[in-house]
């Protein structure tokens, strides 16, 4: 028989028989999975039933013999538990606490300090859930991590907003890279003004500018009234998104005392600062402004120009008014043109 007529039996053979246990393999192992899937399904059941007698019957102390009942299934427990925990109050709460004391908090514990990431993921989850704040120490281990780990800590410690938590988190957040820090300022905008007093020391200290400027945009976005003094001095600061950020802070503070600064800022060099103060007068609805935002209707710079003509509206029918004088007049089209979409929008929206 040709060689070559041999080589191509066997492969054919070897092909055919690789893929029938390729298949067999897919079966069994679907039959493996279906069979998991159905026992963890079957335990659940089995103990939600046990927990909804929790709920039910919340004075009677139950969770010992749950936690014993079920110690040998964490994992099921643990999905029970975390399913309810944050949807019941009170006694029943309680008792899921203990449970998961009593069943889960050594193992927990444990994985916490795993050599396997997703092990110290899905424990520092669980921990903070669970724990009480006394023992954040664990947690705090953890800002050594990882940067995933690192900010799955920091938002575990975010849900007990201590001041020693927040102290560790304002650390962290000097401390660590300027591509992680946008984490760090959407999970402390959830603190809203439980920051005031870190956010106050970290101003008065010497930041780099890109943390400098994020930790005055959230000062802003908050916002943060109490914080007004201490961000005015930064409208001087030689860095125009610096002076940017302190402009938009103060459009959202809305506090009457920073007119004479946005007035100031609104002349700025940097047409972005001059186009952001404009926006924040037009947000204070102070009519002295008016001159002003009539004035840089006529700024070279577009974005200067809509923001001059919005804030305008914003004041009401004094800024309306002079929108329809600066639309008639003849010597600047384009301030023409940007106080007609200006009118167009406020008659669109019915407020005209």
């Amino acid at each position: 028989m040709n060689i070559s007529l041999i080589i191509v039996t066997y492969s054919l053979l070897f092909l055919v028989g690789f893929s029938l246990l390729l298949f067999f393999y897919l079966i069994i192992r679907r039959v493996v999975v279906q069979h998991q899937e159905n026992k963890f399904q079957e335990k659940y059941t089995k103990i939600e039933n046990d927990i909804l007698k929790i709920v039910t019957f919340p004075e009677q102390d139950l969770a010992e013999g749950i936690a014993k009942k079920y110690r040998a299934h964490p994992h099921v427990l643990t999905r029970v538990l975390v399913n309810y925990i944050e949807q019941i109050e009170g006694l029943a709460k309680e008792q899921l606490q203990k449970i998961f004391n009593l069943a889960l908090k050594e193992k927990c514990l444990r994985d916490i300090h795993s050599k396997r990431q997703i092990k110290r993921l899905k424990a520092t989850h669980l921990f903070v859930i669970f724990s009480d704040p006394s023992e954040t120490e664990h947690i705090v281990k953890l800002l050594n991590d990882k940067p995933i780990v690192k900010l799955v800590a920091i938002n575990a410690l975010s849900r007990i907003p201590t001041f020693q938590t927040l102290t560790y988190i304002f650390q962290s957040f000097m401390k660590d890279s300027i591509a992680n820090a946008r984490a760090y300022i959407n999970i402390l905008f959830g603190l809203g003004n439980k920051i005031e007093t870190h956010a106050r020391k970290y101003l008065n200290e010497s930041l780099s500018l890109e943390k400098l400027s994020l930790l005055l945009e959230l000062v802003g976005a908050i916002p943060i009234r109490s914080l007004y003094r201490d961000i005015l001095p930064f409208a001087e600061h030689p860095d125009k998104e610096i002076r940017i950020k302190v402009a938009r802070a103060l459009g959202h503070m809305r506090i009457p005392a920073s007119l004479d600064v946005l007035l100031k800022l609104s002349e700025d060099d940097a047409w972005e600062v001059s186009a952001q103060a404009l926006k924040s007068l037009g947000k204070l609805g102070n009519t002295t402004a008016v001159d002003v935002l009539s004035k840089a209707l006529f700024s070279p710079f577009w974005h200067v120009r809509f923001n001059a003509g919005h804030g305008l509206a914003s004041l009401g029918s004094t800024g309306i008014e002079q929108l329809k004088i600066i639309r008639r007049q003849k010597r600047d089209r384009f301030a023409s043109d940007m106080a007609t979409m200006v009118l167009d929008e406020i008659i669109f929206a019915g407020e005209g």
